[in-house]
């Protein structure tokens, strides 16, 4: 029998919780040795993090970028480190906004114990951005831009595919080591091909520089709103300035949509942080960034939809431009059970605090069937962040132990 692959989901912007994995500090050593790490290389600015990692809620401490996005980088770099440590490195490395800067961590693009510093670069590009929101919506992004008038037509992804060769039976990762292979997941004669990513757009596209264009809204109530992200069948997030995103809201409201503020000062993933993506490119560059270890994991890009390459991996503004472009998080998980979920199948690990990340996979045939696996790694509600998390994170090792002595990669 063929082993089912891993798939390690990660939490980005608007999934922190209060002591998110906090259950696991100090009572599993592969996670709490990564996260001392972090916190002791950024000196006493790593102690008021621990500080406010560990304090319970409420906590709006945690809705200030400076704080959120250094943690769930931390804590997503510390998860993965500790699932492949007590078991195996996961197969794929799916990250949600700046998950996906840890799936890179995890992958060997930066060095891990830069980790503390690419945390401060990253906080320091939204210096001087302006401040604006979130908004998650319980619709579609067609539906969206039918309500609100406001989106472009069609998203273009040229130029986004560069490096990577299309084999009989998959998507060659270029440069790596042995040929990483992600089958089913293909390349057009265009460039990459991701089945209904771009069926709309909430910007006028998406650049080879990674970086979404500006015509939004313009000349309405709604200016410089766009779609940050796409996270399920119907959960789509909304970014931008902070009057104008209350004005979508309410207009949703008063419409019968259910919103949701996410925590969250500012409109990321949105035309609002092109300055701050450029200057977050500039910083990286001086990190060196490395082609991925094929031994690693192959990291699934939510920009693309499917492998990032060698060449694409080495370039900062790749990374470094995800702060602008929206999070395509729903159809490059979806490509991946599309493809992959029965054959043979896939185990998808939540490394999010409130199961965000694998709540649209629920719904999916292949999970629905059996075929393929939800496996949280933490715990929810109010057992989250204490001893719970600890059990939860056991039961996932002896799940994946399970499938590791009954079953032969083939």
């Amino acid at each position: 029998m063929e082993r089912r692959r891993t798939v390690l989901l990660l939490p980005g912007q608007g999934a922190q919780r209060e002591r998110m994995a906090a259950g696991l500090y100090e009572a599993r050593e592969e996670f709490t040795a990564p996260m001392d790490e972090f916190f002791g290389r950024l000196g006493t600015t790593g102690a008021r993090l621990r500080s406010a990692w560990l304090r319970p809620a409420p906590n709006p401490e945690l809705d200030e970028s400076a704080v959120a996005q250094p943690l769930l980088l931390a804590v997503g770099h510390a998860l993965g480190r500790a699932v492949g440590t007590a078991a195996e490195p996961p197969a794929l490395l799916l990250g949600h906004s700046v998950g996906e800067l840890a799936a890179a961590c995890l992958a060997g693009v930066f060095d891990p114990a830069d980790i503390g510093a690419l945390a401060a670069a990253r906080s320091r590009s939204l210096e001087g951005t302006g401040y604006g929101g979130m908004l998650a919506v319980a619709a579609t992004e067609g539906q969206l831009a039918e309500e609100l008038g406001v989106f472009g037509e069609g998203a273009e992804l040229s130029g986004s595919a560069g490096g990577m060769a299309a084999g009989a039976d998959g998507v060659t990762v270029a440069g790596a080591a042995d040929g990483v292979t992600v089958p089913g997941m293909g390349v057009g004669a265009d460039g990459v091909t991701v089945s209904e990513v771009a069926d709309r757009a909430a910007v006028a596209g998406v650049t080879a520089a990674g970086v979404a264009d500006a015509g939004v809204a313009a000349g309405t109530a709604f200016a410089g709103v766009a779609v940050a992200a796409l996270n399920g069948p119907r959960q789509t997030v909304l970014a931008g300035p902070r009057e104008a995103l209350d004005a979508v809201e309410q207009h949703l409201r008063d419409r019968g949509f259910l919103v949701r503020a996410l925590r969250s000062g500012h409109a990321f993933h949105s035309p609002a942080m092109e300055g701050a993506a450029l200057r977050f490119a500039e910083a990286l560059a001086a990190f060196g960034p490395r082609a991925p270890r094929a031994a690693a994991g192959t990291v699934v890009s939510t920009r693309t939809g499917v492998a990032v390459t060698a060449e694409q991996a080495r370039d900062p503004h790749f990374w470094g431009g995800q702060l602008a472009a929206p999070v395509r998080y729903w159809p490059a998980l979806r490509e991946l059970l599309d493809t992959l979920g029965r054959r043979p199948g896939l185990l998808l690990l939540d490394g999010s605090a409130d199961r965000s990340l694998s709540a649209p996979a629920r719904h999916h045939p292949a999970v629905r069937d059996g075929a393929s696996e939800v496996v949280p790694l933490l715990a929810v509600g109010r057992d989250a962040g204490g001893p719970a998390d600890a059990r939860v994170f056991a039961e996932a090792l002896h799940r994946l132990g399970e499938q590791r002595d009954h079953t032969v990669v083939s």
